[in-house]
C-alpha cells in the first residue's frame, strides 16, 4: 500500500503512467493494482509486492560496480519511453542554475547561518561558470529514476527482482541520475556506468555541476519554506565532498 502526501494528481498520475510503461519494457517493477483514491487528505493506492533482498554491500566496490552498470542498461531502455514531457516540480540543471530566485533565498538567510550561506553561494557561482562553458541546454534527454541506490534495489537468487521508490523520476540528463547514486564519492558507480555505456566529454565535466545544483537547490527549497538551513548537516557535508572524478571541480572550497 502507497501513500502520497502534498502530491498531485497530475504528479502521481505521471508516476503510476510511467510504471506501467516500464513494466511494459520488461523491468521488474510494480505498476499500480487500482486507480489511488482520496482519504482524509492522502492519496492511496495498492500495488504488487516485489519480493527479494536489497544487494549485500559488504564488498561497496563490487555493489557499486554492479550498480553502475545496471543503471546504463536501465538508461537504455528508459530513452525508448515516449509521451513522457516534464514531471511537475522538476527541472533540469540549467534551469535551477539560471533561477535568480536563488540569490534571493540565500540573501535572505546570510545573517542567520552565515558559514552555510557562504557555502551554498561558492558552490553556486562555480556550478554557474561551468555550465556557461558545457551548454547543457542543448543537451537531449530522458526519463531518469532519480534515487538508484541499494535500498531501491530488490535481488532473488542472484537476479534483480525489483526496482522500488519512481517517487523521484523525472525528465531530466542522463548524468543527473548519478546525483544520489554517485553522492560524490561513489565512484565506482560511474566507471562501471561508463564501461558499459561511455560518457561523452562534456557529460563527465557536467556531473559535479549537476549534483551541486541538486543540493543547492534542495537547500534553498527548505529555506524558502522557513526550515532550518540543511539541519543535519547533510546538504553541506556533500557540497564539500571531492572525488577524482570531478576533475577541475576538485578544487575545495575556500
Amino acid at each position: 500500500m502507497r501513500r502520497w502526501w502534498l502530491n498531485s494528481a497530475p504528479d502521481i498520475d505521471y508516476e503510476l503512467r510511467l510504471l506501467t510503461s516500464i513494466a511494459k519494457l520488461g523491468w521488474p517493477v510494480a505498476p499500480a493494482v487500482n486507480e489511488p483514491i482520496e482519504l482524509s487528505s492522502y492519496f492511496w493506492c495498492l500495488f504488487p509486492y516485489l519480493s527479494g533482498d536489497p544487494p549485500p554491500v559488504e564488498n561497496r566496490m563490487m555493489e557499486q560496480r554492479t550498480r553502475g552498470e545496471l543503471l546504463a542498461k536501465f538508461h537504455t531502455s528508459l530513452a525508448q519511453l515516449t509521451g513522457f514531457e516534464q514531471r511537475e516540480n522538476w527541472r533540469r540543471c540549467e534551469e535551477i542554475l539560471g533561477d535568480l530566485t536563488l540569490d534571493r533565498i540565500l540573501s535572505e538567510n546570510d545573517q542567520k547561518r552565515p558559514e552555510e550561506i557562504s557555502i551554498l553561494r561558492w558552490h553556486l557561482d562555480r556550478a554557474r561558470e561551468r555550465i556557461i562553458e558545457l551548454k547543457p541546454q542543448i543537451r537531449s534527454g530522458i526519463i531518469i529514476h532519480g534515487d538508484f541506490t541499494p535500498w531501491n534495489l530488490r535481488f532473488k537468487d542472484g537476479c534483480l527482482s525489483g526496482i522500488l521508490d519512481f517517487e523521484l523520476a523525472h525528465w531530466n540528463h542522463r548524468i543527473a541520475d548519478f546525483a544520489l547514486s554517485w553522492r560524490g564519492v561513489h565512484d565506482e558507480v560511474i566507471h562501471a556506468y561508463n564501461d558499459f555505456s561511455p560518457l561523452e566529454p562534456e557529460e563527465w565535466e557536467l556531473i559535479t555541476p549537476m549534483w551541486w545544483a541538486w543540493l543547492i537547490e534542495s537547500a534553498c527549497r527548505d529555506m524558502a519554506k522557513g526550515i532550518l538551513i540543511d539541519y543535519d548537516g547533510w546538504i553541506i557535508k556533500h557540497l564539500l565532498r571531492r572525488s577524482p572524478l570531478m576533475g577541475q571541480d576538485s578544487v575545495e572550497f575556500r
